[in-house]
């Protein structure tokens, strides 16, 4: 990749946040500025905790965990220490 100045990524989804991750971890120079215009990251997806601990991916489809895209997806969230629930 070359070199990137400022980089701004529209969206705080977790398309947007994976683009966001993936430019920073190509180009560590760069400054990226990731914009949301709501008071929550994830975009449609939304994680519901019930009292027994059981959790639910809510959104156009579910997350599973399931193959390398779903694991990718899932350590995504985990090395950005982004909240579920």
């Amino acid at each position: 990749m070359g070199t990137l100045g400022r980089v701004a990524v529209l969206g705080g989804g977790i398309g947007g946040l994976a683009a966001a991750h993936y430019l920073r971890k190509r180009a560590p120079g760069a400054k990226v500025l990731l914009l949301e215009g709501s008071e929550r990251l994830g975009g449609w997806l939304w994680s519901n905790r019930r009292p027994d601990g059981a959790v639910f991916e809510l959104g156009p489809r579910g997350v599973r965990p399931v193959g390398a895209v779903g694991r990718n997806t899932l350590n995504l969230v985990s090395w950005r220490r982004l909240r579920t629930c």
